[in-house]
């Protein structure tokens, strides 16, 4: 593991430390360090020269925030860096690219346009590798660079705690470290998705759009058509699902299947020594999601959730509103899944197949009010009606209700005899309230066609599909002094940037090492634990259930 030594003496680095440390750029003293980095704002005075000597002893030494702007013009580090620093320019959106030599720092980099000051260089040396350009007044100039011959980098972004705490910006300093030490990332994976065609398609694109994983067999016993945003090589068909989690070629298996086949699939593709993604929910039991967790880490084998409801555009807005403290502290959280909806009655509508409603599509909001409100469970009360749909064996209504040790509530609500339209996600807190409007989604007035008909007293009008669109989405603030402010959220067909994240942080872990947080048993087990515990409490009455 390469060891780095980082010198700061910025309030907001250790976040980055830390971030460094999980990837495997271990800390160390300065004396034996492989690498060092240095991000202050102030003259480096006397170090300049110890700094200079570790460089000309093949120890990369690399300045990064607003180390650069601290130097004099005449430091002997600007001269050995290649670079003559010029004007620094207002803060404001930055678009990053990849310079000539840059790829592999900019590989799934995602959409990260950090808002800051950068400094335009006047000259650069013919042998200094240009990593990471911004592009300025018609010329694109390096902010990003890396000197072999003098072992010398700079990084001029970082300067601002927005941008420092950042996690992109965090990812991009660590595949800097790793290029100029010389360690580069290990070859794509190849993927095995494993399902049925209306649960592997987002799954595919997902994949098919991230650079380190490569779909290369797919299972899902579907025509064998390319989908809509096929680009570039087919995956491989396969019939039989054994023959999937048994190929040579993959790394990775996704499991899509139907919920109650999660432990099987899962635990089948772990034991071929694979590493795992589940589509949520993991699980139908604790017990079960205790069993994989095992069996991963006994062959030390990566086990993750796609965490759908995390990877919402939408929600993921809302989540960083409630971090920046727009609402101060929540305190009562009300989900809304569903509207007027004749159940299909495929496998999602049988209980025994999915677990419920509440398993089927609950899970999603419950997995954002537990990320959202950072305490324990204290217990869980669930009821559910059947008086409409009885051609399926879900219910028709279900609530389930969350008490948490700090005092704060939770209710997650899925109906499909819903008829008014509501937000599905609102969180009021201390200071004010946020709600997440993307109510036209779910209203039932003209769902698209081909819609399943509703029959009986509902006769002549037809049942809304979940991803009905008859409106823009919002995030809506409210605070206690009266203002209200209503910000955008992306195009519903925007859905799939949540997948491709995932996907992103999926490849960064398997071929750049870089830590997998929150996609975890750590944070699956826990959905599972109250959805257990709200069967438990139906089948008492609604009783309070403490979760297991």
């Amino acid at each position: 593991m390469p060891r780095i030594h980082l010198v700061s003496n910025l309030p907001g680095v250790n976040a980055l430390g830390d971030h460094l440390r999980a990837a495997g750029l271990g800390p160390t003293s300065a004396r034996s360090a492989d690498a060092l980095l240095v991000l202050i704002d102030r003259p480096l005075d006397h170090v300049e020269q110890e700094l200079l000597d570790r460089a000309r002893q093949s120890v990369p030494v690399l300045l990064a925030g607003p180390t650069v702007r601290a130097l004099p013009a005449d430091s002997p580090l600007v001269e050995a860096s290649g670079l003559i620093p010029g004007r620094a320019t207002p803060p404001y959106e930055l678009r990053l690219q990849a310079g000539p030599q840059g790829g592999a720092i900019m590989a799934r980099s995602g959409d990260f346009r950090p808002r800051e000051s950068w400094v335009i260089p006047e000259k650069v040396a013919d042998d200094v590798e240009r990593l990471v350009l911004i592009r300025h007044e018609m010329g694109d100039y390096p902010v990003c660079t890396w000197r072999p011959a003098t072992g010398l980098g700079m990084f001029t972004l970082g300067t601002g705690a927005a941008v420092l705490g950042d996690a992109a910006y965090h990812r991009l300093v660590g595949r800097w470290l790793r290029h100029c030490l010389g360690v580069h990332d290990a070859p794509p994976v190849g993927v095995g998705l494993l399902g049925t065609p209306d649960t592997t398609a987002a799954h595919h694109a997902g994949l098919d759009a991230t650079e380190g994983l490569e779909l290369t067999a797919l299972c899902d016993g579907g025509p064998g058509r390319a989908p809509a945003h096929a680009a570039g090589r087919l995956p491989r068909r396969v019939e039989d699902p054994d023959d999937l989690v048994n190929d040579p070629e993959l790394g990775v298996v996704v499991v899509a299947t139907p919920t109650h086949t999660h432990l099987e699939w899962a635990g089948r593709a772990l034991e071929a020594g694979k590493h795992v993604v589940v589509q949520a929910p993991l699980c139908l039991a604790t017990s079960d999601a205790d069993q994989l967790a095992e069996l991963a880490a006994e062959r030390s084998l990566l086990l993750a959730v796609y965490p759908e409801g995390r990877a919402d555009p939408g929600y993921r807005a809302l989540r960083a509103a409630v971090g920046r403290g727009a609402i101060g502290e929540p305190l009562r959280l009300e989900v809304h899944r569903g509207g007027l909806r004749r159940p299909v009655g495929t496998w999602r509508d049988d209980e025994r197949i999915s677990g419920g409603q509440l398993y089927d599509r609950g899970a999603a909001g419950v997995d954002q009010v537990l990320a959202l409100v950072d305490e324990p469970v204290e217990w869980v009360s669930a009821a559910e009606l059947k008086r409409v749909w009885y051609h399926v064996s879900n219910a028709d209504h279900s609530r389930l209700l969350l008490r948490f040790a700090s005092g704060a509530e939770a209710q997650i609500t899925v109906s499909d005899l819903t008829v008014a339209a509501r937000p599905s996600l609102e969180v009021l807190g201390s200071v004010g309230t946020l709600i997440l409007d993307d109510a036209p989604a779910a209203a039932n007035l003209e769902p698209p066609d081909g819609g399943p008909a509703v029959t009986g007293r509902h006769a002549g009008r037809r049942a809304a599909q979940d991803d009905d669109a008859a409106g823009a989405a919002s995030l809506l603030l409210a605070t206690y002094d009266g203002v209200r402010t209503r910000y955008p959220l992306p195009a519903p067909g925007s859905a799939r940037v949540g997948t491709e994240v995932f996907y992103r942080d999926l490849a960064d872990s398997l071929v750049s090492g870089w830590p997998l947080a929150g996609y975890g048993v750590e944070a699956a087990r826990p959905v599972v634990a109250v959805l257990e515990a709200a069967v438990r409490s139906v089948a008492t009455g609604g009783a309070q259930v403490v979760p297991l």
